[in-house]
């Protein structure tokens, strides 16, 4: 959902991609978001999870994660990614983790959708 999102409110402008530190590589995005994203004109029909792994963390300029947990872990785990990895919400200007939705029903997803949406809006001034 976050790269739905952040790709619906940076445009054609900035690259966005998706990745998860214990991602099931190729499974498909969650009957939920993909209701969630139907619902608002995004599609998640097409989207297949993926493994964080080095060469995406060389690649990238910016690395955004959800909780401090998984930024924690992220920067012990791969070289180079101190100086542009963030939780979404301090990239936003906030300090509290984003609640994950997995295996939680339909109104947690809109929850974190929520989420996610208000921060990125938040971050996107960054990014242009």
């Amino acid at each position: 959902m976050a790269q739905a999102i952040a790709c619906n409110i940076a445009g054609c402008g900035v690259t966005i991609s998706s990745a998860g530190l214990s991602a099931w590589d190729g499974s498909p995005a969650s009957p939920h978001a993909v209701r969630w994203a139907q619902a608002r004109g995004l599609s998640l029909e097409n989207h297949r999870a993926r493994t964080l792994t080095q060469d995406m963390v060389n690649e990238n300029d910016l690395i955004l994660t959800m909780t401090k947990a998984h930024k924690e872990y992220l920067l012990k785990a791969f070289r180079g990614a101190a100086d542009k990895t963030y939780t979404i919400s301090e990239y936003g200007g906030e300090k509290n983790d984003i609640s994950d939705p997995y295996n939680l029903d339909y109104a947690a997803y809109e929850q974190c959708a929520g989420e996610l949406t208000r921060l990125l809006r938040a971050a996107s001034v960054k990014w242009k």
